[in-house]
């Protein structure tokens, strides 16, 4: 009687696992290996270039002089947040004419990375529609009354 050359499904010997390997052209291949076996040369090269790629790289020491502006900046934030929830109790969530030394949230159309910063009027300008205002950066930039809102302090938006 003549055998037959077909798999019936499965492992072709007991006790092997499938594993995918891509060939060259990217297609995978199913390989049979015995559990825990290791990687081929080429693959453990390849794994290890790709754990290199995806690792964060947390050595990056940032200047002393650049280390202290951001934390003046963070330190200016966190104050201007603060005086926002004082502000925010003295006068309500209604929209306010701003006066010098108001926190105000920014929307400056044509300034780049101040859309929603927090800014404290320095002062209202003679002609009435623009404010001179301090930016948690520490600029100063004038910017038109219209790009400025009342700012809402996050901590106690719950009202």
């Amino acid at each position: 009687m003549m055998q037959s050359n077909q798999r019936s499904g499965g492992a072709p010997h007991p006790g092997l696992v499938a594993q995918k390997r891509p060939d060259a052209l990217g297609r995978n291949i199913t390989h049979w290996v015995k559990p825990g076996d290791v990687e081929t040369p080429r693959e453990r090269k390849v794994l290890q270039a790709k754990e290199q790629r995806n690792r964060i790289q947390h050595t990056t020491a940032r200047d002393p002089k650049v280390e202290k502006q951001i934390q003046e900046m963070t330190d200016r934030h966190k104050q201007f947040e603060e005086e926002a929830r004082k502000q925010r109790r003295t006068y309500g969530s209604g929209p306010q004419v701003p006066k010098p030394g108001m926190i105000m949230r920014v929307y400056a159309k044509g300034k780049v990375n101040v859309g929603g910063m927090l800014a404290k009027i320095k002062e209202i300008a003679e002609d009435g529609k623009t404010a001179i205002c301090e930016l948690t950066s520490g600029k100063t930039y004038p910017m038109p009354l219209d790009q400025l809102q009342f700012a809402k302090s996050y901590l106690d938006s719950s009202d």
